[in-house]
């Protein structure tokens, strides 16, 4: 019987959440299906946690290592705290994307292929070039479009630095073998773009039920005082409408019972709280790891989703909630697009119009009234994710995308 050796992909992700940190699970999750679909999986990562900002590398160097579920894990270094301005966030992706590429050079050898997250756009010509000269066919990972949401959130206008961009990116899909797109919406549009082999893979963790942990979680009535608890754990920058929210919950101060709880971290944390000074009903969390996360959501009675009114974010579909079907509890999307297209199929909670705070707060009292339809609806949302969110359909996905052309390296895009 012949040995074979395990095909070898390196992972290129400015990212890597595990779960005993707070943020998005999507590549460490993409990590661990590639490693479960038979292949050796080496990922250079920033050493610099990029919700808190935090230097979390095992020692010290430009470049460490750490190995997890077989997993061989390349930490660089990285500016901390890179929220606290534009200047040190642009140098903490730049250095990613300098050291990423030494690291790939000098300690990864033979690869089969290169798999790499979009986001931040800085690192994708490193990415291509990478993948060119170890001659590994490249696979990207559309976790959002890039520069469309950078135009969306007001980052940058469109003109002559938006259309490079938006040329650049093309030239970098059309010289991948594969892509693979975080919702519909963006499969869609990626198609239209011109590019016909895009693959879906939701944004809902397929390890939800093997990563949480019972026992030790705060409890979230006692430390609010009320026993309705509305939610929402997340980001609190520009992609999430908690504005809305906020004066939703101004709306909704009469009854005494229900407290709204944000867990998160971002840029904009600060003047939310500025805001609820005068508010006795919404309590502010640190973001947390997202297996705590998870056992705080699993206490709300309903979880909030409130996105911008802009059209971009008709193709935006958060992992929280996929969360909140997984954990089994209602929820309301502000929103339309993709996500309303889930709660409709679903049944596990409500759509309305977004930046409509009185029609949120209206439809918060619907569900403090009606339990009976609030536990239906966290039910519904629980088998639908039961249904459509497996393990088995994200290894069969990546033994798919590097089927094709991992055995002949001669056959890479240059």
């Amino acid at each position: 019987m012949v040995n074979r050796e395990k095909k070898h992909i390196l992972f290129l992700s400015y990212h890597l959440p595990m779960d005993d940190e707070p943020g998005a699970f999507r590549p460490w999750m993409e990590a661990r299906l590639m490693s479960r679909a038979g292949f050796k999986v080496t990922v250079i990562t920033s050493g610099v946690q990029y919700m808190t900002g935090k230097d979390i590398r095992q020692g010290k160097g430009w470049c460490t290592e750490e190995e997890r579920e077989g997993i061989r894990i390349l930490r660089t270094w990285a500016p901390t705290d890179h929220r606290r301005s534009l200047i040190r966030r642009v140098a903490n992706y730049l250095s990613y994307t300098v050291l990423m590429g030494i690291a790939a050079f000098s300690k990864v050898g033979r690869v089969n292929g290169v798999f790499a997250g979009t986001d931040p756009i800085f690192m994708m010509p490193m990415v291509y070039i990478v993948s060119r000269f170890k001659r590994a066919m490249l696979v990207l990972d559309e976790r959002d479009l890039f520069p469309e949401t950078a135009i969306a959130l007001g980052v940058i206008q469109e003109g002559f630095l938006s259309r490079f961009l938006f040329k650049m990116q093309q030239f970098f899909r059309r010289k991948s073998t594969a892509l693979v797109a975080a919702t519909p919406g963006i499969r869609s549009k990626l198609i239209d773009y011109g590019h016909p082999q895009v693959n879906l893979l939701y944004n809902g963790d397929v390890f939800l039920d093997e990563d949480r942990h019972a026992g030790g979680q705060m409890s979230l009535r006692k430390e609010t005082g009320k026993a309705f608890i509305v939610g929402y754990a997340g980001g609190l920058g520009r992609a999430n409408d908690i504005p809305t929210l906020l004066r939703a919950a101004n709306h909704l101060q009469e009854i005494e019972e229900l407290g709204i709880v944000i867990i998160g971290s971002g840029e904009r944390r600060k003047a939310y709280e500025k805001f609820c000074t005068s508010l006795n009903n919404v309590f502010f969390f640190d973001a947390v790891p997202r297996h705590e996360a998870r056992q705080m959501m699993g206490q709300f009675d309903v979880g909030i989703q409130p996105l911008p009114k802009d059209k971009h974010f008709c193709s935006t579909l958060t992992s929280k909630t996929f969360d909140y079907h997984g954990i089994g509890i209602a929820m309301i999307f502000c929103g339309s697009g993709d996500t309303a297209k889930i709660m409709a199929a679903s049944g596990g909670g409500l759509t309305i119009t977004p930046e409509d705070d009185k029609a949120l707060a209206n439809a918060l009292r619907g569900l403090y009234k009606d339990k009976e339809q609030l536990k239906g609806m966290g039910e519904s949302a629980r088998r639908w994710f039961e249904q459509h969110i497996n393990m088995q359909a994200g290894v069969a996905l990546f033994a798919k995308v590097f089927a094709s052309q991992a055995d002949d390296q001669s056959q890479q895009l240059l």
